[in-house]
């Protein structure tokens, strides 16, 4: 029963895939014919998006697709885009992205496709960097602080984590900043582990992977390349330099209210001892 109720499954299945190439044939047989005799072609067989406006040929969509991307705030999937171009099957919209991506190499557009977070999204290209980063300037300000990028670079190389374990890293507390990162949505829960207390599991989301630019979690740079950036950045020499911040020389003549004085000085300049806490963003 079960081999005869899963043949018939496979031929619904291939009589699916045959009615939906013969609705795409029939569609690219319309496109090419006269204008006079498309009026005499039944209506459902022409590709149309679900505002009824019909895309007439493969250099319509790829507009209509570029339209779609550039007004996006955020990486579309291909069913998506499909949604729009009904008609379209999930392959030929593959190759009409591709088509694009060639199209802007070949013409030195200031824009490419990328592929971020499981859809396509336009983004410029990375050597006009320096003229748009001028312009975001006073963005950064509102950007993650040191600590909150610390915190997500742990969690993102060692993911899913405890707070128990990052704090274990850090050496210090980190509960407000996951608390702020869980907000802004580019951490999240993701279980809890099987320990005493089963504490939390944090991981990465996918808004993590779009503000970063990345298209999966495999694309994060590697500790090795990381390390060599910074070598070559600050010398070595400059990175273990101390310096006296604050330097008093012995005064003439010493008398014991001087001394008395000069200890509670030497206390007043005392460094504050560090605080095992992090400033919330």
């Amino acid at each position: 029963m079960a081999a005869i109720r899963s043949k018939k499954e496979k031929q619904k299945e291939r009589q699916k895939a045959l009615e939906a190439l013969r609705k795409e044939l029939a569609a690219e047989i319309v496109a090419q014919l006269p204008p006079q005799m498309q009026g005499d072609v039944p209506r459902g067989r022409e590709k149309t998006s679900p505002s009824g406006v019909k895309v007439h040929d493969d250099q319509e969509a790829k507009r209509v697709i570029e339209a779609i991307l550039f007004t996006a705030s955020r990486p579309v999937t291909n069913a998506e885009i499909k949604r729009a171009l009904d008609g379209y099957q999930t392959s030929k919209i593959d190759q009409l992205v591709r088509e694009l991506q060639t199209e802007y190499a070949r013409e030195g557009r200031s824009f490419r496709i990328h592929e971020i977070a499981g859809g396509y999204e336009c983004a410029t290209d990375p050597k006009y960097a320096p003229w748009i980063m001028a312009l975001e300037l006073q963005k950064k300000a509102k950007q993650a602080t040191r600590s909150a990028l610390e915190t997500l670079a742990i969690l993102a190389y060692k993911q899913p984590m405890t707070r128990a374990e990052i704090e274990d890293i850090r050496g210090v507390d980190v509960s407000g900043v996951l608390s702020t990162l869980v907000e802004r949505k580019l951490i999240k829960i993701v279980g809890r582990k099987e320990i005493p207390g089963r504490p939390f599991l944090y991981g990465t989301t996918e808004k993590f992977l779009e503000h970063f630019g990345l298209k999966s979690l495999e694309d994060l740079p590697n500790i090795t390349e990381i390390r060599e950036l910074v070598e070559q950045s600050v010398k070595r020499e400059d990175l273990l330099r101390t310096e006296h911040i604050v330097s008093k020389e012995p005064p003439a003549t010493t008398t014991e209210a001087d001394q008395t004085g000069g200890s509670q000085e030497s206390a007043l300049l005392k460094p504050e001892e560090p605080r095992a806490s992090d400033t919330p963003l």
